[in-house]
């Protein structure tokens, strides 16, 4: 008996020792900005499979805005599992694990819990990431545009530190991320810009710095927290063409705080009643 439970543990191990490595798999894949998604997302559909119980009978196939990248034995069956790509709150496709035969029923499925756990992250690590390349992509244009708007000769020019494009560019860059701000949801009540960015006076190293009013759901509050790193990482990246400073962090320092906040006169709540260095309102709820 102690001889099988010992062999139980090891295999439980062994499984989990090929999850991680999954994972490792696919997040190098995901991070790898020089090449084209649509290959990327090929490879990953040759890589997931290893990271199942039995990898010899297990194929992938990820599904993305119509396109499908499928491992080379790849076939749907009546045993299958699957998980949605989320990007940016819209279901854009899904990643499908099959088992081309059943090879062992597990509590009347033919994965392993832990597998769907598996699938479900790797899926919302792919959307993440092409949301993140999406976003880049986005900033890119933004900063061409403005580089042809200004008839700027040479792009590789430093911004000298006590130029005022420091706060400009930050000020229409959080203009534009209000554009894109949903705030019903993230449980928000408004959007508005504190510290160097308002008060025009950012240098190459400032940070961008933002407060939210929200209704409090602690759930929405961390979904906007990612949503908001999301543009924090790309803008750092941006600062660091314009000026040659990076921080290899977030650019926007986020706060938020809530209607009770205010009523106590909390940390920065007081900043949006304030009567000397208000915060400027961005965005609020109609």
């Amino acid at each position: 008996m102690e001889n099988y439970n010992r062999n139980i543990r090891l295999e439980k191990l062994m499984e989990r020792e090929k999850e991680l490595n999954c994972l490792y798999a696919v997040e190098r894949l995901l991070h790898d900005d020089n090449r084209k998604v649509q290959y990327i997302l090929q490879d990953l559909a040759v890589a997931i499979p290893r990271g199942w119980q039995y990898t010899t009978v297990c194929e992938c196939r990820i599904m993305l805005e119509g396109k499908e990248y499928c491992s080379p034995d790849f076939r749907e069956t009546e045993y299958m599992q699957s998980a949605d790509i989320v990007i940016d709150d819209h279901v854009a496709g899904r990643v499908d694990v099959a088992y081309l035969q059943l090879i062992r029923l597990h509590k009347g499925s033919a994965f392993l819990s832990e597998e769907q756990k598996l699938l479900n992250i790797i899926a919302n690590n792919i959307g993440r990431s092409i949301f993140r390349r999406q976003l880049k992509s986005t900033l890119d244009y933004i900063e061409e545009s403005r580089e042809k708007d200004t008839h700027t000769v040479d792009d590789t020019m430093i911004i000298a530190d006590n130029s005022d494009e420091h706060w400009k560019w930050r000020y229409e860059i959080v203009e534009r991320l209000a554009a894109h701000l949903d705030l019903e949801r993230f449980g928000l009540k408004g959007l508005y810009l504190i510290g160097s960015t308002k008060n025009a006076n950012a240098g190459p190293g400032s940070d961008i710095d933002l407060l939210a009013l929200s209704r409090g759901d602690p759930k929405l509050n961390q979904d906007f927290k990612v949503w908001i790193e999301g543009w924090g990482l790309c803008l750092d990246e941006l600062n660091y063409r314009k000026t040659g400073f990076r921080s290899n962090e977030s650019l926007i320092d986020l706060h938020i705080v809530t209607d009770d906040d205010i009523k106590k006169g909390n940390s920065y709540a007081i900043m949006i009643n304030a009567v000397t260095d208000r915060a400027r309102p961005i965005k609020l709820i109609e």
